[in-house]
């Protein structure tokens, strides 16, 4: 055990927060959008979600995201995994992961995506996926309750 330190100061640490969403369908299928080359990894396929500005509320955030990237609306996210790492730039970068049902509606992509397809998480193991969407499938599908 470390010895008490009266003149400890902390050293603040800051990261990049991002959020990603697990869509899937009553057929068990998930949701995957291909990168569009105008946008980060270009031809990859992810899942939707983007980044934490400062003050946001995180389910607020992930809402947005979901209403812009593919302009439809998902009910109760659930966060259940979260995934730390540096980066290239040797940033320090959080991933909270959440999933959610597929209601209802006609799925229209913005800029940042070419295409999406329904596919079981096998077949999404299969694809070019980037290496977020590659870990929160994978403990997307350790969990209960998909």
């Amino acid at each position: 055990m470390s010895k008490y330190d009266p003149s400890f100061k902390p050293v603040k640490h800051y990261a990049l927060v991002g959020q990603k969403i697990i869509i899937s369908n009553n057929e068990g299928q998930i949701l995957l959008l291909q990168r569009s080359e105008k946008s980060g990894s270009g031809g990859q396929w992810s899942i939707p979600g983007g980044g934490l500005d400062k003050g946001e509320n995180s389910e607020e955030v992930i809402l947005r995201e979901v209403e812009e990237e593919i302009q439809v609306t998902v009910n109760n996210p659930k966060p259940y995994y979260v995934r730390t790492y540096l980066n290239k730039d040797n940033d320090f970068v959080v991933i909270v992961a959440y999933r959610a049902k597929f209601e209802e509606g006609k799925i229209i992509l913005n800029w940042e995506h070419d295409d999406c397809k329904w596919v079981k998480k096998q077949e999404a193991f299969k694809m070019d996926l980037t290496v977020d969407a590659r870990d929160i499938i994978d403990k997307w599908s350790s969990t209960q309750d998909n």
